[in-house]
């Protein structure tokens, strides 16, 4: 029997920022209070909801390597009993 392969969770392309420059730029702008109450606002619900969308792309990723272990922990299983058969035949 074929272990299925199971296709992991796609992470989605956007980020606020994947660019180290582009995060200091923003970093910079913050602590110079160059941003509106509003800007801010804004980038900090941006924040949150790419915070709630990471959280829950690793709460996938988590439930997938414990599906694999399970199946693992399983394989593991069968082939020592197929050993102890073998030994006592």
């Amino acid at each position: 029997m074929k272990a299925q392969k199971t296709e992991p969770a796609r992470m989605p392309e956007y980020r606020i920022s994947e660019s180290e420059s582009m995060q200091y730029k923003l970093l910079y702008q913050i602590r110079m209070g160059n941003m509106s109450t509003s800007e801010l606002d804004k980038l900090q619900f941006l924040c949150k909801n790419e915070l709630h969308q990471l959280r829950t792309e690793l709460d996938t990723m988590l439930q997938e390597l414990r599906e694999m272990n399970k199946q693992m922990q399983g394989k593991n299983e069968e082939y020592t009993e197929k050993d102890k058969e073998g030994i006592a035949a």
